[in-house]
């Protein structure tokens, strides 16, 4: 059995904004009523003159007893409503007050057309209209209202009520039960529409904090890709490096720091992608700036198992996430000298004087697995001409389209040897285009580094 869980501040925004529409609908309402009632007003002083003389003498038309009772009573009936609408829209007084005030216009305009039952039609018309409040308590006073008039005018007034002077002593029970009828349907609509505009709320809420989550992912996309190096100027090395993220935010990271003698490099996956792989990159990132910083010149396994304990605590510790990462750390001299520890993917090393491709396993612990690690630290030597290519498992996983299986490093290597001539750039982007027809199911980087010599570097310092 699955759990649903509600987020309370969620569910509290959402509750508010119900609130602020729900009040909204019934101010507006109120004003509705106050302009409807004002009509009515009207329209019953129309009928007691024009309907009164012939419907209440049927002889000779005269202004009728009813006018005075149309203007006075009329107005008692609606000028409280009317203020209560403008002065205190949204209370609940004021429209259970209109309630009120709407079912005794029905009982005016059916005695000042002298009870005919087409002027009945008034209250059901009065009941549909009451449920633009979608508020099914204010039926109550007005259905007591419609039982309370039919039966008090039958028992003195039949004639006002049905226009005959004998009716059935139960004909007020009969408007009644239709009254009554009627209002039930209201109010499941009421109750119905009141729902409805709670879900609309929630459903509004979640997709403002939806587009509010992809502009705070946007962001962090946006400071993760400003954090990679775009351009990196290493006397004696052509860099090209990129990072292709399978979501908003990556789990790959690369870094290149230059220093005294050369520049460390780095590249690295953390396991899954998305936010918190992302943040957990951000992590790594700043942890090995700041080592590299501060031991600019020291050995690459000092520096791994630093940052292997900076990220288990921070991640590990104080996040309370079980996020780790596979990482080469790489120190590059100008001399040609690379020194190279961590657990990661194979290092492919160009030979341009064998003209065929080295491939070097990483051996050791992955980062952030427990406070201590093990890697082994190897050296190689770079001639002119020679290419270092770094890569994360986005690409040697990514899809074959043509078998449905893994890429692998074949192609990879293969990439190499033909394009070995080419710039660092168009190396990295030709590996790249191995992963673009079969897809990605995760983040994807790429550094191209190609060993320019000791005179290009002395020249470029």
């Amino acid at each position: 059995m699955t759990e649903t869980i509600v987020d309370p501040q969620q569910e509290a925004q959402a509750e508010a904004l119900f609130r602020e529409r729900y009040d909204a609908n019934v101010r507006r309402t109120d004003r509705l009523f106050a302009y409807l009632l004002l009509g009515e007003w009207a329209l019953a002083l129309a009928i007691a003159i024009w309907f009164s003389p012939y419907g209440w003498s049927g002889k000779i038309r005269t202004v009728h007893v009813h006018v005075p009772v149309a203007i006075f009573l009329g107005g008692a009936i609606t000028l409280p409503p009317v203020l209560l609408a403008f002065t205190r829209p949204g209370w609940t007084v004021t429209r259970y007050v209109i309630a009120i005030a709407q079912m005794l216009f029905s009982g005016l305009l059916i005695h000042l057309s002298g009870g005919r039952i087409e002027t009945h039609f008034h209250i059901f018309g009065s009941l549909a209209f009451l449920a633009f409040y979608r508020d099914w308590k204010v039926f109550v006073p007005a259905t007591v209202i419609v039982a309370a008039d039919h039966l008090i005018r039958q028992a003195l007034w039949p004639e006002s009520v049905y226009g005959i002077a004998n009716p059935e002593a139960w004909r007020f029970l009969e408007h009644a039960f239709w009254v009554v009828f009627e209002d039930l349907f209201l109010v499941v609509s009421c109750l119905i529409g009141v729902a409805e505009m709670r879900k609309i709320a929630a459903q509004q809420i979640a997709v403002e904090k939806t587009q509010g989550a992809a502009r705070e992912l946007a962001i962090a996309a946006s400071i993760q890709m400003a954090i990679l190096p775009s351009e990196v100027a290493v006397p004696g090395l052509e860099v090209s490096a990129k990072m292709i993220a399978t979501d908003e935010v990556g789990g790959d990271y690369y870094d290149v720091l230059p220093v005294a003698d050369g520049c460390w490099i780095a590249v690295g996956d953390v396991a899954g992608h998305g936010f918190r792989a992302g943040l957990a990159m951000l992590q790594a990132q700043s942890a090995l700036s700041a080592l590299v910083r501060r031991s600019p010149d020291a050995r690459p396994s000092e520096l791994w198992s630093d940052l292997n304990y900076t990220f288990y605590d921070n991640v590990r510790t104080r996040l309370h996430n079980d996020e780790h990462m596979t990482m080469s750390l790489l120190r590059y001299h100008r001399d040609g000298r690379v020194e190279i520890v961590g657990a990661h993917e194979e290092i492919l090393v160009w030979r341009s004087a064998k003209k065929q491709v080295e491939v070097i396993p990483l051996r050791g612990t992955w980062v952030g697995v427990s406070r201590t690690a093990f890697a082994e630290e190897q050296t190689l030597r770079l001639a002119v001409g020679d290419l270092l290519v770094l890569y994360t498992d986005g690409i040697i996983e990514a899809r074959d389209p043509s078998s449905g299986r893994m890429l692998g490093l074949d192609p990879v290597r293969d990439v190499v040897v033909r394009d070995h001539a080419n710039s660092t750039g168009e190396i990295r982007d030709a590996i790249f285009d191995l992963t673009t027809a079969g897809g990605r199911d995760d983040d994807a980087s790429v550094i191209v580094l190609r060993y320019c010599g000791v005179e290009a570097a002395a020249a470029a310092a």
